[in-house]
């Protein structure tokens, strides 16, 4: 069991008097209330909320609470109820909440009729009765994949998405508008297009986790993409002006004379990203041969070699001639 703060749950000071804890309770239960919250843990957060206002608004209760608080827990810390420990604070059937945890019990009991009070449905929220306690029961969230190209990430896009059957609701197909920017691993979620509710309560979410496509010519390293241009050998030494692929359209580039293989260039904002924020491209510029070249073509090569006189791996002769000797043989 772990020791909860439940001054940190509703961002308020140690030394808050109750009018200020009931308005960070309200604020909190507002933001977080499963029926108009977008938050994914709306619902498990709520119940914390509620649980630190349950425990806190009472002077009794919060009396308790401290004087544990004062052993020096933190949030997060292992807890075990001190041995002989016993609430003088019966729980309140009006409590907030109808789900509270286990250390909330282990502190403040159980209620006078023996039975367990953190089960029942019971409660005034912030917003009226809660909805567990009309027997109104919030739909489950579908989670989904749905795999996209690099360009529809870098523009944006509709997709078509199959939500699959189950609990009573037949397959559907929605049209969903993906925003530039989104990237591998990011989710969208669709308010109210998952799991139907029961007795009248709201249906849960849809939840899209978005995958990028494998693309025939970019790579993908975060939101930097690597694009490899291949260059002839003539072009790498005299340089040139071509035109390359991005995300957003063909550009031209100048390739600088005596430009070597491996050289990096890059493109300013032609990553992925928000449109105002986007990543950049770069270029891993690479000498291309032909697979084959006749034999013409072969002896021109080998007249350029020996008209150009270059040694291009003269730095390892500064090997020794023990080095020499240790090199393994084909």
């Amino acid at each position: 069991m772990k020791f909860k703060d439940y001054y940190q749950i509703l961002g308020v000071s140690a030394d808050a008097d109750q009018q200020q804890i009931k308005q960070a309770y309200r604020k909190k239960a507002r933001q977080f209330h499963p029926d108009v919250s977008t938050e994914s843990n709306a619902e498990e957060r709520f119940k914390e909320i509620n649980e630190a206002y349950e425990a806190l608004r009472d002077a009794g209760k919060r009396a308790e609470y401290d004087q544990l608080r004062r052993h020096g827990y933190r949030a997060g810390d292992d807890f075990q109820r001190p041995p002989g420990w016993q609430s003088g604070r019966p729980f309140n059937q009006g409590a907030h909440n109808a789900d509270f945890s286990d250390f909330f019990s282990s502190i403040f009991g159980q209620s006078a009729a023996g039975q367990d009070p953190f089960r029942q449905n019971r409660s005034q929220g912030p917003f009226g009765p809660d909805y567990r306690a009309r027997g109104h029961q919030k739909g489950s969230n579908v989670e989904i994949k749905a795999g996209i190209t690099l360009e529809e990430a870098y523009l944006g896009c509709k997709k078509n998405v199959e939500v699959p059957a189950g609990d009573g609701q037949l397959k559907k197909t929605l049209n969903v508008s993906i925003p530039a920017g989104m990237g591998d691993g990011q989710s969208l979620r669709l308010k109210r297009q998952g799991r139907p509710g029961r007795a009248g309560g709201p249906a849960g979410d849809l939840i899209i986790t978005l995958r990028l496509k494998p693309h025939k010519w970019f790579k993908v390293d975060q939101s930097s993409i690597t694009l490899e241009v291949p260059l002839t050998p003539l072009e790498a030494y005299r340089g040139t002006s071509i035109q390359v692929p991005t995300l957003g359209g063909p550009v031209r580039i100048t390739v600088p004379p005596r430009t070597r293989a491996g050289t990096r260039m890059r493109l300013r904002g032609r990553g992925l990203g928000k449109p105002d924020k986007r990543a950049d491209q770069y270029l891993q510029l690479q000498i291309a041969l032909p697979d084959e070249i006749d034999h013409e073509a072969e002896q021109i090569l080998e007249s350029l070699d020996k008209a150009l006189q270059h040694s291009p791996r003269a730095h390892f002769d500064t090997l020794n001639e023990a080095d020499r000797a240790d090199t393994a043989q084909p």
